[in-house]
C-alpha cells in the first residue's frame, strides 16, 4: 500500500546524498533479459474480481486460492477459490482487534504450512493466520520495546524468516521509515535499516543474497546485501530510479513503487501506485525492461499464478490479470533436506 488509506497523494522528490551515488536512471533498451517478455503495453488486463474496499496483498496458496485484503469492508481478508467463489475468509475486526486502532491487513504471503502471513497496517502487527482463517497469531508488534506504526508489506526467505517494512508517517522531508526481520526460530525481531522515506514493497532475491525494498517517496528501488549467517544487511544502493518523464511508450512521472514480485527468471514486476502500470526491472542491471497496464490507477501489488500476473487496483476496487506467459518465482523455497537444520520445514510448491 502506498500511503493509500493513511495519507493519499503525498509524494515528493529528493533523497539523501549518499544514496545518489551509483543511482541508475534506466530506460528500456534491447536486452537478452527481455526476449521472452511480451512488448510493452501489448497485453490487455482482464478484470478478474471486484468488491474490495481497498484492494491489496494478492497471494495464492498451494490449492490455488487467491487472498486479497479488504473484501467488502476494510479489515477483512477475502478468498477466491479456483471455481470463482468469493467470500470473507477472515475478519480481523472480530478475530484479532486492537484497542484504539482499526486493524487492516495490507501485504500478504503464504508460508510453508499454507498459513497466511499478513502485514497489519492498521494494527501495526505481523500476523500469522491458520489455513482455515480461524486462528490469528501476533508474531510481532514491536521492536526493542517500541510499537510498530503501520506495517506495509512482508517477504519470506528460504528458511521462513519474515522481512517487513514499516513506513509509518515517513516522507522525503521526514525519512523515518524502517525495515525489520523476524527470525522464525528465535522469535526475535531486529531492525535492519531506518532513515527511509516511505519503505513499501519488499522481496528477497531468488538467490537469497539480497533484499529489495521499494522506497516510495523517492520513486526508487533500493537493494541491500544480506549476510546469510546473521541476517544483517549492508548499506543499500539504488537499483533503479524510475523515469520521471515519458519516453516512447514507457509512461513516466512521479509514480511511487508499491508492491512487487519476482518471476522465474529473477526479474522484478513492480506495481506503480498512481501510474496504473507494472514496471519490469532486470535485477542484474537495474534496467527497466518492460511496462504493462495494470488495469487502472492506484495499483498496489501483484502476484504470479500459472502464466498470469494478477494485480490489485484500489481505484477500481478490483483484481485484474495479465496473460504474460511468464511464471513466478516461488518466494519461499526451503533449502535441500541435507542442508536444513532441525525444525526447518519441507517445501511449499507453488505455480
Amino acid at each position: 500500500m502506498s500511503s493509500a488509506t493513511m495519507s493519499k497523494g503525498r509524494r515528493v522528490n529528493g533523497w539523501r546524498a549518499w544514496l545518489l551515488l551509483g543511482c541508475t536512471l534506466a530506460f528500456p533498451a534491447p536486452s537478452p533479459a527481455a526476449e521472452d517478455l511480451p512488448p510493452s503495453h501489448s497485453v490487455t488486463p482482464e478484470l478478474f474480481a471486484t468488491g474490495f474496499a481497498f484492494a491489496e496483498g494478492p497471494a495464492f496458496d498451494v490449492q490455488g486460492n487467491l487472498y486479497v485484503v479488504n473484501y467488502r469492508v476494510l479489515g477483512t481478508i477475502g478468498r477466491i477459490t479456483p471455481d470463482g467463489t468469493a467470500s470473507i475468509w477472515c475478519d480481523l475486526n472480530k478475530a484479532s482487534p486492537v484497542e484504539g486502532r482499526k486493524v487492516q491487513a495490507n501485504g500478504l504471503k503464504v508460508d510453508s504450512e499454507n498459513r497466511l502471513i499478513a502485514a497489519d497496517a492498521g494494527g501495526g502487527r505481523v500476523l500469522r493466520i491458520s489455513p482455515d482463517g480461524q486462528q490469528v497469531d501476533v508474531l510481532a508488534d514491536r521492536c526493542d520495546g517500541v510499537r510498530f506504526d503501520a506495517i506495509n508489506d512482508v517477504a519470506l526467505d528460504r528458511t521462513g524468516n519474515i522481512y517487513f517494512t514499516d513506513p509509518g508517517n515517513s516522507s522525503a522531508e521526514r525519512p523515518t521509515g524502517s525495515v525489520y526481520r523476524y527470525d522464525i526460530r528465535t522469535k526475535k525481531t531486529t531492525k535492519l535499516a531506518t532513515g527511509l522515506a516511505y519503505p513499501n514493497g519488499i522481496a528477497v532475491t531468488p538467490d537469497q543474497t539480497q533484499l529489495c525494498v521499494g522506497e516510495s517517496d523517492r520513486h526508487r528501488l533500493l537493494i541491500f546485501d544480506v549476510d546469510k549467517a546473521t541476517g544483517a544487511v549492508r548499506e543499500p544502493r539504488v537499483l533503479i530510479e524510475f523515469p520521471q518523464e515519458t519516453q516512447g511508450n514507457i509512461l513516466g512521472g512521479k509514480f511511487s513503487p508499491d508492491g512487487f514480485v519476482f518471476d522465474d527468471s529473477g526479474r522484478l514486476y513492480v506495481a506503480m501506485w498512481l501510474g496504473g502500470v507494472v514496471n519490469v526491472v532486470d535485477l542484474a542491471s537495474g534496467n527497466l525492461l518492460r511496462q504493462y497496464s495494470a488495469g487502472g490507477s492506484q495499483v498496489t501489488n501483484c502476484h504470479f499464478h500459472g502464466s498470469y500476473l494478477y494485480t490489485t487496483v484500489a481505484a477500481k476496487e478490483a483484481v485484474f490479470r495479465l496473460k504474460l506467459g511468464i511464471k513466478g518465482c516461488p518466494y519461499w523455497i526451503p533449502l535441500p533436506a541435507e542442508n536444513r537444520e532441525p525444525g526447518e520445514i519441507a517445501e511449499i510448491k507453488q505455480e
